[in-house]
């Protein structure tokens, strides 16, 4: 199976070098400095669960690598579109495209350009940052979760399951992908946003009655909305998740990491979509808003 991986920061440089470090065919879609570090020096990742470096395929041009069987999609949402337009030459009518991406929206933006019967939804349990290029700093968990976005367990999700067994990338699939999605968005939209304003590591939110007040009320409204949308969660096993996992994260989150290195942030895809859906159907999500217009003016400092 060929592989490219396009997005190559934290989630996908993990990933990726996971699978390039058990031998399978990987090549990575960069530019800049980063191109320049993999060509030169290939991939090193630091890791919890133990160091590694990899030589590694790295271009910026689509067109010389073809079609592939597997595109692992991890650029940030606001990207989604214009990207995956860059990348076409990658997609041919066997490929599959795996969104590892925060957010519910990518799959629909990238299945409106090629197809939902080449999109996989998914989801990336990991405390990471890239702090240079060529650079992984891996801190916490590092799984991946998909499977195919209207639901089920398809023959192609139990093949690639398989194919990330054999190279060596934790990965278990799910029948309800979109649940999946919406969960981790209940964690993103608060702690990311909260993170992201407050500093530290995302364990200090929980510390402060203040802020884990806020970080509550938040989450009940992406519950609220998520269940106006179609999807069933309930509060109170959502907060439980979101507090026992946030109660020993000693990172930063993405979007905080984003912010202190002058990148644009996250927030239409974590808050923004939450305020918009919830006025879709009649509904408020003042915390939401709060947080969306905080970020909005943090956003235009960087």
């Amino acid at each position: 199976m060929n592989v490219a991986v396009v997005g190559v920061g934290a989630v996908g440089g993990y990933f990726g070098g996971l699978l390039a470090k058990g031998g399978a065919n990987v090549t990575f879609i960069a530019r800049g400095k980063r191109l320049e570090a993999l060509r030169a020096t290939g991939l090193t990742v630091k890791s919890w669960k133990g160091d590694f470096a990899v030589r590694v395929s790295a271009t910026d041009e689509p067109t010389k690598v073809g079609p592939v069987d597997l595109v692992l999609f991890c650029v940030k949402s606001y990207d989604t579109e214009s990207t995956i337009r860059q990348v076409l030459p990658l997609i041919g009518e066997q490929t599959d495209v795996l969104s590892l991406q925060n957010g519910i929206d990518n799959e629909g933006t990238i299945a409106a350009l090629i197809g939902q019967d080449r999109v996989l939804a998914g989801v990336a349990y990991i405390g990471a940052s890239a702090p240079e290029p060529g650079l992984v700093l891996h801190q916490e968990s590092g799984k991946i979760m998909f499977g195919e976005f209207d639901g089920g367990v398809s023959e192609r999700v139990s093949g690639l399951k398989a194919f990330f067994q054999r190279y060596g990338c934790p990965a278990d699939i799910s029948s309800d992908m979109k649940t999946v999605l919406w969960t981790k968005l209940a964690w993103n939209a608060p702690f990311n946003a909260i993170n992201t304003l407050v500093g530290g590591p995302v364990k200090v939110i929980l510390e402060n009655p203040h802020t884990l007040e806020l970080a509550r009320l938040v989450t009940a409204e992406v519950v609220t909305v998520a269940n106006a949308s179609g999807i069933s969660l309930a509060f109170e096993q959502v907060w439980e998740r979101n507090v026992t996992f946030s109660q020993h994260y000693n990172v930063k989150t993405s979007m905080l990491q984003d912010h202190e290195a002058g990148k644009p942030l996250e927030h239409e895809a974590l808050n923004g979509v939450i305020v918009r859906k919830a006025a879709e159907y009649g509904l408020q999500a003042p915390c939401n808003f709060a947080l969306y217009a905080l970020l909005s003016r943090l956003q235009g400092t960087n």
